[in-house]
């Protein structure tokens, strides 16, 4: 039974709506992850606009859908990264996606299952919003971290997921991450605000891992496609995408999946 063992920690990235940094965020943390020791492996669950091996500037060695082949052992489709991070690369064209969404959801259920135990942190960089994957993916996660900016469209927009998550049976832990931050009074700002929302509406604790400054050494990195930790490593973005990786290390505990989670993933092809 799936309800009776230890599973890996399975990290879900995501954000209310595009544009906050997401994806190189979670690339970003991944890299951080791996280098304080965690066996990491990122998971690129944008289907049909995966982008993280633009932003590392490396061609893939297969894709998602190439997980779906049980005789193709894990290690054989990871794109290495910095700091001995594996990278699982998504889906990009509509005729590749088509290839999943053709899958049986069960050998789809033990793919996933099966690129978990390969690793001790399983970081899942999903698409914007809260439908169709995304949900699904937050919905069988140990932990759920949500990416936003100051902005009060951004701030909207994350807690409109975190309701929709709420309503469909989310019942994991949830963090957040400030992203492009100018001030700290801002970061603050935003996060007492979701933290708000979220516990009087909808009973949630959020749990506060910090922020991101906004740094023009981001853009340059990804103009160079270059992940940011590696090519500045010194800069302020850096350091605080250290500073969060440490908390997660810490916090990060095998914990006992809840009955039915691998089941829930099944749910992106019903």
């Amino acid at each position: 039974m799936v309800g009776a063992q230890t599973q890996r920690e399975v990290l879900v990235v995501a954000s209310g709506k595009g544009g906050v940094g997401k994806t190189n965020l979670a690339l970003n943390l991944s890299i951080r992850l791996s280098r304080h020791g965690a066996r990491t492996v990122l998971l690129d669950a944008d289907f049909g606009h995966a982008n993280v091996d633009i932003l590392l500037d490396a061609a893939p060695r297969a894709d998602l859908a190439d997980l779906l082949n049980p005789t193709r052992p894990v290690h054989e489709l990871l794109t290495a990264g910095p700091e001995g991070l594996g990278v699982l690369c998504g889906i990009s064209g509509l005729r590749h996606e088509r290839r999943i969404c053709d899958a049986n959801p069960a050998a789809y259920v033990a793919a996933v299952r099966r690129l978990a135990q390969a690793c001790d942190m399983l970081v899942i960089d999903c698409a914007g919003g809260a439908r169709g994957a995304t949900a699904s993916f937050a919905l069988a996660c140990n932990r759920l971290i949500l990416v936003t900016t100051p902005e009060p469209t951004a701030i909207a927009d994350s807690y409109a997921m975190l309701k929709l998550l709420f309503q469909r049976g989310f019942c994991a832990r949830a963090a957040v991450i400030v992203n492009m931050v100018r001030q700290q009074a801002e970061a603050v700002d935003t996060v007492r605000r979701l933290q708000r929302v979220a516990h009087r509406f909808l009973g949630l604790s959020l749990e506060n891992l910090g922020y991101v400054p906004h740094d023009r050494d981001v853009l340059a990195a990804v103009r160079q496609r270059r992940p940011f930790v590696t090519r500045y490593p010194h800069c302020s973005a850096s350091v605080a995408v250290d500073a969060i990786s440490r908390r997660l290390s810490l916090l990060a505990r095998p914990t006992r999946s809840p009955a039915g989670l691998w089941g829930r993933v099944a749910s992106l092809f019903f």
